[in-house]
């Protein structure tokens, strides 16, 4: 076949692999078509994937590769060179269709996504029985957290399809077409570094010699990368990795072990809401921003049971000494400690690509599990399981959908959206605002922004490398830095973390921006969401009275309003 050729998959016109191939094809059409459903209903866009396009649409209108415009040098505010490189192919030809065009190839390669995930089901070490590999390839095709970011704009579903690739170039040891997936993996997410580290020691003990073919495909294809952010930027490494570095804390400093012990265990039980690393494996909601909310009561005792899969799938390898599934089983084991204790915040989309490959090894655990019981029993609990499973995660997608289409239309449309056109209408060349949600406002406003941590501000990296480790705070940058405007969640940001008085006396409120309560009150788990009401403030020094259009109305809906829980 041209396509077996073309992506060198083995063992797609075997006799044995035909039901699993069969259905590798049709679940990765739906998962194509699953994904211009969501695009179409919903139109989603996610914040982040604004900040990276506005590079893309800033070098097509000939401001350079850039976030920043006035007066400033280039800035590399992007972390992921694929998210910014797939975009601009389409806004060099029409500015503004590079948003459009990497969520069409993120649908697209949703369904190539599913063909690696057949592949490795067929791979001789693996040989998945097909109602697990149905289980595998349904997951990545039809679940809620591997459709959302990718169709909203980012990259994580290229991402995804990459290190799936990767994994099974490792596994049917093609040195070649290995060096070559790392060097799109490097392209894909800088930290995949590890991943390359867990590779090498892979390829040196399987064959050495092999290591010369394996890292010269990979540099061949990301030192070009190097080279250019090098000259064009002054530095390989992104702004958006020193913000992070010295903005955000390591959650566990000042924890003591129990503490420490305690954060890991909710992590890892399926349903903590922030920084969980296994609660994808059940049905759960991720559309706030505010980590993974469990669609019921009892999804993470699912979660829980994916995780058992998990442990029996790294005993049952290393028992077979199932030697294509040992980089696998490295990704997911580097990766989980990675995520447990060094990244500060475990953004939902870090976890896309990650459960990907710990399917892998969850499926291959529960196929074992499943083999053992009886064969009467045995030759049912497969298909049974699998068929829960499958349609459990089915039956959440229309109230997923639903929930996200709402808040873009309710949320992001009349609040975040309205304040970036609003500061671009009134904010001067020279001047500019300071806040930490920087995607909507940056790209609608078209002005400098000064976020936090500052993904895309060389002033508030330079603040923080200058400041006291006490003063690296959002309101500490504010006060230091004294821009013209301050935008505030009025749930969040005003609320909790600016305490200082300053405020009230450099500072004046001049808008309000708020979702209609009406259409709120319809959004699922709605209370879990930042982002529904925001101040806009201005320096006294610079306010006309035409400024206030704000004068002490209530922020937020009215009493009884939160009462209304629906999660």
């Amino acid at each position: 076949m041209i396509l077996s050729r073309f992506l060198k998959i083995d063992g797609m016109a075997e006799p044995e692999n035909r039901i699993v191939v069969r259905w590798g094809f049709a679940l990765a059409a739906i998962a194509v078509m699953i994904r211009f459903v969501f695009w179409v209903y919903t139109d989603r866009l996610w914040e982040d994937a604004l900040i990276t396009v506005l590079h893309s649409e800033n070098f097509a209108n000939g401001l350079g590769l850039t976030h920043v415009r006035y007066g400033q040098e280039r800035l590399h505010g992007f972390t992921s060179p694929i998210s910014v490189l797939v975009p601009l192919l389409a806004d060099i030809i029409h500015v503004g269709w590079g948003i459009h065009f990497i969520r069409f190839i993120s649908a697209l390669v949703g369904g190539l996504t599913v063909l690696y995930a057949m592949a490795l089901s067929i791979h001789p070490s693996i040989r998945l029985s097909p109602p697990m590999a149905v289980l595998f390839m349904g997951y990545l095709a039809l679940e809620h957290t591997q459709i959302l970011w990718g169709m909203a704009g980012m990259e994580t579903q290229l991402v995804t399809c990459i290190i799936l690739m990767s994994v099974y170039y490792a596994a049917t040891w093609k040195p070649m077409a290995l060096g070559f997936s790392l060097g799109l993996c490097m392209l894909a997410r800088p930290d995949y570094g590890f991943w390359a580290i867990v590779v090498g020691v892979y390829v040196l003990a399987k064959d050495w010699r092999q290591i010369f073919i394996v890292v010269g495909a990979a540099w061949a294809l990301y030192l070009p990368w190097i080279l250019f952010t090098t000259l064009y930027y002054g530095s390989p490494i992104p702004n958006t990795v020193f913000a992070k570095s010295m903005g955000y804390g390591m959650w566990w400093k000042g924890y003591d072990i129990s503490q420490i012990a305690q954060h890991i265990r909710a992590s890892l039980n399926g349903a903590y809401f922030y920084n969980s690393i296994t609660a994808p494996l059940a049905p759960t909601f991720p559309g706030h921003g505010t980590g993974f909310i469990p669609y019921y009561s009892w999804t993470p005792w699912v979660a829980r049971f994916m995780m058992a899969g998990y442990g029996i799938g790294l005993a049952v390898l290393i028992r077979r000494r199932a030697w294509a599934l040992i980089p696998a089983a490295g990704f997911t084991l580097v990766y989980g400690l990675y995520y447990l204790l060094l990244v500060p915040i475990v953004f939902g989309w870090y976890m896309v690509p990650f459960m990907a490959v710990t399917m892998l090894i969850v499926v291959y655990g529960l196929d074992t599990l499943f083999g053992m019981a009886p064969k009467r029993i045995g030759r049912y609990l497969r298909p049974a399981y699998v068929s829960a499973y499958v349609m459990l995660i089915v039956f959440t997608l229309p109230k997923s959908f639903a929930a996200e289409k709402a808040i873009q239309e309710v949320v992001e449309n009349e609040v975040r959206v309205k304040i970036g056109e609003y500061l671009g209408e009134v904010m001067g060349p020279e001047e500019s605002v300071a806040l930490e949600p920087l995607g909507y406002v940056g790209y609608y406003s078209r002005k400098t922004v000064w976020d936090w941590p500052g993904l895309c501000s060389r002033a508030v990296v330079e603040y923080s490398e200058s400041a006291d480790p006490a003063e690296r705070n959002m309101e500490s940058m504010m006060r230091a830095l004294q821009p013209e405007y301050l935008v505030l969640r009025a749930s969040g940001n005003f609320a909790w973390e600016i305490k200082g008085d300053w405020l009230d006396k450099e500072y004046v409120r001049i808008r309000k921006f708020r979702a209609p309560p009406a259409n709120m009150v319809k959004i699922p788990w709605i209370e879990a969401n930042l982002d529904t009401a925001y101040f806009l403030l201005k320096r006294k020094d610079l306010v006309r009275p035409e400024d206030i259009q704000w004068h002490g109305e209530p922020m937020y809906p009215p009493p009884g309003f939160w009462e209304k829980k629906n999660w």
